[in-house]
């Protein structure tokens, strides 16, 4: 919502600027025509005026200096000059039919609009009133007057008249800025939704009526896809479920006659070795089924995790007396080194699983290693509070393969090497909030959350 409301005083900004802009632009163009038509007034007036002090009399008569004739013939198309009863004293290319005295209305009505479609210029000289007349239809003359209260009150509303277009202008910009707020609240609910894998039905109608739609088709596709994927998983599990069902009884008879003929003496030494062979290959395999349904709980959290308070230091030690126990071979040794701080640490988990990883990782390293290796497991406190385990060796190494495996998706590992061990010891470390690390073929590290 916070969001929402940062894209509602953007917009509303925005469009506060754009008017700002708009206003100064237009007074910036209303001053330029205004300085313009003032300079072109002005511009017009000088002209006359340069003609009217180039007059003079020369012999009697009026005539024009060589610098006003030029001023004349550059701007203006005819001029004369009347005197105070309206005749012409003086004229240049004046038209025939303008060449006649002129009353006083005449005179008054020409100087406030044209003469015979002319635009005229006026001006009072020493010898008369000079009348300068441009191109037809090159210049626009406009006369008025009114009351100083109307000007007044023009002047007064010009102000006003403006705030109340800038205020309404804003009005619109804000009821389309807070529609379009409510549009998007409502696909931001919708996006919210669709993040926590709930079902969306937005309105498809406004301004926001694709992104709706949009929103609507990916919430179906996900539906679709989430209803596939729980029906696949629901038959992973039962088929592995099942499997393991009708393989535990065929596999305890099988263990039973192998350990009732491993036991019999009439049988020839020979067969006895064999039927401990049988005995040793069918509890590798009750033991993959096992870690077989372990991995499908764990995958999809089925697995219910026994949570007790235990010490890291004595896990490992307790499981590293078990490999000695069992019979560790001469080739093979196991170094274990103990950080002093780690002694008192006190961790949250569940023992069974955590032992059963550990001795996951140190077995696969003497399993894989037959002409002997050093298994080194140690564990140290960080500065953060976190313990960090690491068990490495200095054997072969876990193989490329088995490393791009263990971190590809689930379907770029359908061909890779058996990684079940390794894949469940991962698993249990992650459904702890631990965090597993392959620093090299040789390094595992784990580091508590």
């Amino acid at each position: 919502m916070k969001n929402l409301s940062r894209i509602l005083s953007r917009y509303l900004f925005t469009a506060v600027l754009l008017l700002l802009l708009t206003l100064f632009l237009n007074v910036f163009l209303y001053i330029i025509c205004g300085f313009q038509i003032v300079r072109a007034t002005s511009r017009t007036a000088s002209h006359v005026r340069v003609v009217a002090e180039a007059l003079e009399i020369t012999d009697g008569r009026v005539s024009l200096s060589g610098n006003g004739f030029d001023c004349l013939s550059q701007h203006y198309v005819w001029a004369m000059l009347l005197d105070d009863d309206g005749c012409i004293l003086w004229q240049w290319e004046l038209p025939q039919q303008l060449n006649h005295p002129y009353t006083a209305r005449q005179i008054a009505a020409f100087s406030k609009w044209y003469l015979d479609d002319y635009p005229v210029t006026e001006r009072i000289t020493d010898y008369g009133l000079l009348v300068a007349a441009q191109e037809r239809y090159s210049t626009w003359k406009q006369n008025f007057s009114d009351s100083i209260g109307i000007v007044d009150f023009i002047a007064h509303m010009i102000p006003v008249t403006l705030f109340i277009n800038l205020l309404f202008v804003f009005l619109v910009v804000l009821v389309f800025g807070l529609r379009f707020y409510r549009s998007l609240r409502v696909l931001d609910k919708g996006i919210q939704d669709l993040s926590e894998q709930k079902p969306i039905r937005l309105p498809e109608k406004g301004m926001t009526e694709l992104l709706a739609k949009q929103l609507n088709l990916t919430s179906d596709l996900l539906i679709r896809q989430k209803e596939r994927l729980e029906r696949r998983d629901d038959a992973r599990a039962s088929w592995i479920r099942s499997v393991s069902h009708d393989i535990r009884t065929p596999l305890s008879l099988i263990m039973g006659y192998a350990s009732d003929l491993k036991e019999d003496p009439s049988l020839p030494e020979e067969q006895q070795r064999l039927a401990e062979r049988i005995a040793h290959q069918s509890l590798k395999i009750k033991r993959l089924i096992e870690d077989l349904n372990l991995t499908s709980r764990l995958e999809y959290e089925m697995q219910p995790l026994r949570i007790t308070e235990l010490k890291p230091a004595r896990l490992l030690r307790t499981i590293v007396s078990d490999f000695y126990n069992q019979g560790l071979s001469d080739v093979h040794t196991i170094d274990l080194y103990m950080d002093p701080d780690v002694e008192q640490v006190v961790l949250s988990g569940d023992a069974a699983l955590l032992t059963r990883s550990f001795s996951n990782l140190i077995g696969n390293s003497i399993r894989h290693n037959p002409d002997g290796c050093t298994v080194s497991v140690a564990a140290g406190l960080q500065s953060s509070g976190s313990v960090c385990f690491q068990i490495s060796d200095d054997g072969c190494g876990i193989p490329d393969a088995v490393l791009q495996a263990l971190t590809a998706a689930p379907a770029h590992t359908e061909k890779a090497p058996h990684i079940m061990g390794l894949r469940i010891a991962c698993q249990i470390f992650r459904a702890h909030d631990w965090q597993v690390e392959f620093a090299d073929a040789n390094t595992v590290r784990i580091v508590t959350g």
